[in-house]
């Protein structure tokens, strides 16, 4: 509320300014960059920063404080005082910088951060400039601070070979001995590159030889331009395959290099020796032996496929590989794929060595993860054949039927597309189960979410034999221009459902009722909003009220209740089907107030869909009226801190113009009584100009208070006060419009 006095305005001005000097508070005035590698990152102090770089070498970035201050920042201390911790970093500035240094507004200081790591293990350091600012009764000191963490990257070597796949520890140089391969079959090993330290490391490059029994698998495109990078404690490992043509005397060799980021480089050596053997396969199929060459097909039995939850069903066969040549011979490798359902039982750890005439043999098992014929591949050495086996059970398999009649078969993953629908219409399709495994099935669930339905909902439990079907009905009702996805739930299985809305339909007119052309200040009125016919889907919309005028706004022009911005927005629902606006649940209508201002005020809708649909008008219709420019109004005169010679006298009131020009206040007598002077006028001009013109001043909108002190003089009769001799005062204040109607007070 406005409050001056006339005679103490300076006093109240000095204290104001004070209470404004001690309130002031010195934020951190400088921006932080930093450059590295070409890109330059904004940061706030206090940012921890991470230099990598590679044992032996050095990693830089740059550091650009730029002072924001309006004053001036002063770094007293040298930049050799500026980073304590780890001596593997370094701070240097430009030589032409001298200090103190004094950095005024936009001014910056550039200084260069340098690690050059001893190890790999890590490092931090923190770096501390202090500075100065003079502020308005002393001065600011602060820090600029930044921590840095310092890393490096470390490569150990390891390797393993297959089958057994244990890894033992590689030197740089060193070698991957693999064991005598059969002629033609492929050896597999593992060589596997680790970052041990504490920095991302980069790889440009992995090659070999060039050898034509040695082969590498698993190599990422790494160049000097595009390194690989490898994180910290993360590995890469790549295959290394090993196929002899010919058994000779000496080894094949191989050799393997491995170029880093920093230069530096690895190399693996790789040896082997060929051998030759003939092997024959036999396995047992119904208690009978069956011979099985390379290529050709092992057949396991028929096992039904289990239910979730339950002990997997498993059938096998057991394979016996009998060398049958005049030479030793080592199987390198057997493995069989995919696992499940295929897997191997009794595979011996290391690579068997058979004589001529000896036998190794193992299980293969089958255990299935779907209904119907499944096959695979097993792998002896370099001998491949071909595993085969049926899982029994019920088979489900899913189509619809589009509107324009088209079958379409779901398949992997399960999708139902339904064609672009208006808003507020529906489209079915036709939803098919069939049954196409080799047992009885059963569904238990069916359902799914809005805006999808099921038309009608199935029958549970649906009990379907194999090869038959049943079908039944999904709705897609869009209530959103923007594409919906929800999920058929079919016992395990999801299918997903995707469909979109498209425009809804326009928008019916509209009657916004409420006050209209010039309306007095400080009243409340309700406002409506009606449709002229009823839309087909839910609406929700927000009612926005704005002011224009050249005396600024009154805040308390205002809804009763809103949503936001200082109840100048309103939220309201439009059912479907139906006309008239519910305000926040509160009914169809909804209570405004004026304020004191002078000013227009102007009632603007949105309408929105509940799918979120923006179906406001280009040029929606709205609500106009105005607060005119008027003479003030008094609220209340009351007199205060009465004594025998005294009081003060309160004025309240509003000014639609926001100004006042003067007060004049009458004395009445009290009976039997005269006064010398009855009324005395004030000159407001100035001291309301300098409230109304206030910040403060803002969210009174036009609302004034006056407070003027009066000491009475004279003579009085005996037995009596001064201000007994006054029965009452009345006052009236004028604008630039008019003046406003007296209001009387009667004093005690």
């Amino acid at each position: 509320m406005f409050l001056f006095r006339t005679f103490l305005t300076s006093v109240i001005l000095a204290v104001l300014d004070a209470a404004l000097a001690s309130a002031q508070t010195a934020p951190f005035d400088f921006n932080l960059f930093v450059t590295s590698n070409g890109n330059v990152v904004k940061i706030p102090n206090g940012q921890s920063i991470s230099i990598n770089a590679d044992v032996g070498t050095k990693g830089s970035l740059t550091i650009t404080a730029t002072y924001t201050g309006t004053t001036q920042a002063t770094i007293s201390t040298q930049p050799q005082s500026w980073l304590l911790g780890s001596t593997q970093f370094a701070v240097t500035v430009p030589a032409s910088e001298t200090f103190p240094l004094v950095l005024t507004p936009s001014q910056s200081l550039t200084l260069t951060v340098t690690f050059a790591p001893t190890n790999a293990g890590g490092a931090n350091a923190n770096l501390t400039i202090p500075y100065a600012e003079p502020l308005s009764g002393g001065t600011l000191n602060s820090d600029i601070v930044l921590p840095f963490v310092g890393t490096s990257p470390n490569y150990t070597l390891t390797y393993a070979l297959a089958p057994a796949n244990n890894f033992v520890a590689l030197a740089s140089g060193g070698t991957i001995q693999f064991n005598p391969t059969q002629i033609n079959t492929t050896a597999q090993a593992t060589l596997a590159i680790l970052n041990s330290g504490t920095g991302t490391g980069g790889i440009t490059g992995i090659s070999i030889a060039q050898s034509s029994v040695f082969q590498l698998t698993g190599v990422p495109l790494a160049s000097p331009t595009v390194p690989y990078s490898l994180d910290p404690g993360k590995s890469l490992s790549i295959g290394v395959q090993y196929t002899p043509t010919v058994v000779q005397n000496t080894p094949d060799t191989g050799v393997i290099t491995i170029n880093f980021i920093d230069g530096t480089s690895d190399t693996v050596n790789l040896s082997g020796n060929g051998a030759s053997s003939t092997y024959k396969y036999t396995y047992l199929s119904n208690g009978m032996p069956v011979n099985v060459s390379p290529n050709n097909t092992i057949t396991l039995p028929s096992v039904t496929v289990a239910a979730s939850g339950t002990t997997p069903n498993t059938s096998s066969v057991i394979l016996t590989v009998t060398n049958s040549g005049n030479a030793n011979g080592t199987i390198n490798s057997i493995n069989a794929v995919p696992n499940p359902p295929f897997s191997l039982v009794g595979v011996p750890a290391t690579p068997p060595i058979l004589k001529p005439g000896d036998k190794e043999s193992f299980t293969i098992t089958y255990t299935p993860t779907k209904v119907g014929t499944q096959t695979g591949q097993l792998v002896v050495g370099g001998d491949v054949f071909i595993l085969s086996a049926q899982g029994l059970g019920p088979q489900l398999s899913f189509s619809y039927i589009t509107p324009a009649g088209t079958i379409i078969n779901i398949g992997t993953p399960a999708a139902v597309d339904f064609p672009p629908i208006t808003i507020s219409q529906s489209e079915k399709i036709n939803f098919t189960i069939t049954n196409s495994g080799t047992t009885t099935a059963t569904v238990s669930l069916i359902n799914t979410t809005a805006p999808f339905s099921l038309t009608p909902p199935p029958t549970l439990p649906l009990t379907l034999d194999p090869g038959k079907s049943s079908q039944f009905g999904i709705t897609f009702t869009p209530t959103t221009g923007s594409t919906v996805t929800q999920v058929l739930q079919i016992d395990n299985t999801q299918v997903q459902l995707i469909g979109s809305g498209s425009t809804p339909p326009t928008l019916p007119s509209y009657t916004i009722s409420g006050p209209s052309g010039t309306v007095s200040p400080v009243t409340q009125a309700g406002v409506s909003l009606t449709l002229a016919k009823s839309y087909p889907v839910e609406l929700t919309g927000v009612l926005t009220l704005t002011t224009s005028g050249k005396f600024g706004t009154d805040p308390a022009a205002q809804f009763s209740t809103g949503s936001s911005a200082g109840n100048r927005t309103v939220d309201f629902t439009i059912p479907a089907n139906s006309t008239s606006a519910d305000f926040v649940g509160q009914g169809p209508q909804i209570l405004l107030q004026t304020g004191t201002v002078a000013e227009t005020i102007t009632l603007t809708p949105s309408f929105m869909t509940t799918g979120g649909v923006d179906i406001t008008p280009a040029s929606p219709t709205t609500l106009q009226f105005t607060i005119p420019s008027s003479a003030p109004a008094l609220t209340n005169v009351q007199p205060s801190s009465e004594s025998s010679s005294g009081f003060t006298l309160l004025v309240t009131g509003y000014s639609p113009t926001r100004d006042l020009k003067s007060l004049s206040v009458t004395f009445i007598p009290a009976s039997g009584f005269s006064l010398a002077t009855s009324q005395f006028p004030f000159d407001l001009s100035q001291s309301a100009g300098l409230w109304f013109a206030s910040t403060s001043s803002q969210s009174f909108g036009g609302q004034f208070e006056i407070s003027i002190p009066f000491n009475l003089s004279g003579s009085a009769p005996s037995g009596k006060t001064l201000l007994q001799t006054i029965a009452s005062v009345s006052a009236t204040v004028s604008n630039s419009v008019g003046t406003s109607s007296s209001l009387q007070a009667t004093l005690p």
